[in-house]
């Protein structure tokens, strides 16, 4: 039997790092529980903006009030964001706090019955900070396999994710267009080739995680619209409190999609549901031809991940308007190693090494190589993506394809697989997702690529 492995992950201390070198001036990260910390017996659980916090906009007078009660000698208490021009959009507000310890200021206001929450950071990698493993090179086949072209056809699914690097229309499967009736470009956020590089020239992590998923969604639903959009600006990370700000205006701007495709999220203080999408979660709620596929995340854990974990709550709060997607492994026999698991989470599919559309470049490996599964002692099964190929140091090449794990990747599979249902049965993709969790949708079974 194997047990969850619960030493800290050093990875998750180098993401931290780029993070924080990736926020604004003035904004910095840290690792909750209170007391976490490099050589703390205290693990990491989750990242949060230091020195704010977050509570609705009817309770902020009386939050600051008893904040700066409580310790009055530490300076004012202000709201911080968002700017007053999105104030009419979002019920939410980040208070600074100035000097104040953020743990004892949300117990002050648990005392007080006034509701608020830390900032946390949403990343597109989960607690850990990183993906089931780092990008490496890889040639065809491109996987998943392609599907019946007309799969997709007159459905939408929006990614919120990183973007698209610039020469993500050197894939056919992309540019499908071309010469091909009825199947629509691949389009929106598209980077410069500066903002997708560090200083040295070399691929910055996370540089093609939007175009990856998107990839995987054209090869299950080739017909698919599918656009991709960059919401995580800081190294694959955002508060969230400007993540549920920026999907409700990438949403205004461009309306509501049959599916949303969101490869990230986050583990929270208390396990609690994230406060910064709340108005996000409202409004889906109220758009019944909008369905939220989310990755359970990539820590090996139980513990909720959300917004995926909101699959496991009530309707009309997110319980039916969510579809949770762990990863399973290579061979498809089985749950992949760091997978989230659990009641909350509601469908699984292939999320261990796939390959798919990334950029041309050298790509710098920036994290300490793995000899052992970082999630399960001993090893879940043999040849688990926590065996590193490439240590920390080691510098590849890549020429446009990339070979990728994690619940990030098992996601868009999910997406494609309702938006083929929707188009094929002429169905709401809502209905359509609760056949994939009810059992009646079949998920493509990649284990017959295995090398």
């Amino acid at each position: 039997m194997t047990t969850p492995d619960t030493r800290p992950d050093p990875r998750f201390w180098k993401q931290l790092e780029l993070v924080n070198e990736a926020l604004p001036e003035g904004a910095s990260a840290a690792a909750g529980p209170e007391g976490a910390g490099p050589g703390s017996a205290v693990a990491p659980r989750f990242a949060y903006l230091a020195g704010h916090i977050l509570v609705r906009a009817p309770d902020v007078s009386r939050a600051i009030e008893i904040v700066e009660r409580a310790e009055p000698e530490e300076g004012d208490v202000h709201v911080s964001w968002p700017s007053v021009d999105g104030q009419e959009r979002v019920a939410t507000r980040r208070l600074a706090l100035g000097r104040r310890n953020v743990f004892r200021a949300l117990e002050a206001l648990e005392r007080e019955k006034v509701h608020a929450t830390l900032v946390h950071l949403v990343s597109v990698s989960g607690v850990n900070l990183c993906p089931g493993d780092e990008p490496v090179p890889a040639s065809a086949p491109v996987t998943p396999p392609s599907g019946p072209r007309a799969h997709g056809a007159n459905v939408t699914v929006t990614v919120m994710d990183t973007g698209l690097v610039h020469d993500y229309l050197a894939h056919a499967w992309l540019d499908a267009s071309t010469g091909t009736p009825n199947i629509p470009m691949v389009d929106g956020d598209v980077t410069t080739p500066a903002e997708e590089l560090e200083q040295d020239g070399t691929i910055k992590p996370y540089t093609g995680h939007g175009t990856f998923i998107a990839g995987v969604v054209r090869r299950v639903a080739p017909a698919t619209d599918v656009r991709v959009y960059n919401t995580f600006p800081y190294a694959g990370a955002v508060p969230e409190d400007e993540l549920g700000l920026a999907i409700l205006q990438t949403l205004d701007a461009h309306g509501w999609p049959d599916i949303i495709s969101l490869s990230a999220g986050a583990s929270t203080d208390r396990a609690q549901a994230l406060l910064g999408l709340a108005d996000f979660v409202t409004e889906l709620v109220a758009h019944p031809g909008t369905v939220l596929v989310a990755a359970a995340g990539n820590d090996g854990v139980t513990d909720p991940f959300w917004p995926a974990a909101l699959a496991g709550e009530p309707v009309n709060t997110g319980g039916d308007v969510v579809v949770s997607v762990g990863a399973l492994r290579e061979d498809g026999q089985g749950r992949a190693c760091f997978s989230n698991h659990g009641s909350w989470v509601k469908v699984y599919a292939p999320g261990e090494r796939l390959v798919n559309a990334y950029t041309s470049g050298d790509y710098l490996y920036d994290y300490p190589a793995s000899t052992a599964c970082r999630h399960h002692s001993p090893a879940l099964y043999p040849g688990c993506t926590c065996v590193a190929p490439f240590s920390d140091g080691d510098k590849e090449t890549f020429t446009g394809l990339a070979r990728w794990s994690g619940t990030s990747f098992a996601t868009p599979i999910i997406a494609a697989v309702i938006a083929a249902r929707v188009s094929q049965a002429q169905v709401t993709s809502r209905q359509a997702a609760k056949d994939l969790v009810d059992g009646l949708l079949a998920v493509p079974d990649l284990s017959g690529l295995v090398q």
